[in-house]
């Protein structure tokens, strides 16, 4: 008799553990499909983020080198009209061709 009841008591206790296991496994397929849900999420806006830095890092590179260019430009602007001022004030007239500037 004591063999029945050890046995329905096994029988009964594999059921909970079957239920309990199907639950489990059920919890853990929609919590790792959340858990999926927000890494994608996260990582598309990491990845924008990125992907803006970046191009404002490219931009900020462009913008640096015209900016230093222009720089350049203006020192030789200037350089230019410093000696047409000193060439006048020397008396020397300059001439471009045959086309008097000053």
């Amino acid at each position: 008799m004591s063999s029945i009841i050890t046995s329905l008591k096994d029988l009964i206790g594999s059921m909970f553990e079957v239920i309990f296991s199907v639950i489990g496994g059920a919890f853990d397929a929609v919590s790792g499909l959340v858990t999926a849900l927000i890494e994608f999420v996260v990582g598309t806006v990491k990845m924008a983020l990125h992907a803006v830095g970046s191009t404002l890092e490219a931009a900020g590179g462009v913008g640096k080198f015209i900016a230093s260019n222009i720089v350049v430009i203006a020192i030789i602007a200037a350089c230019g009209y410093g000696y047409l001022q000193y060439q006048g004030r020397q008396g020397r007239p300059v001439k471009a061709g045959a086309k008097k500037l000053n």
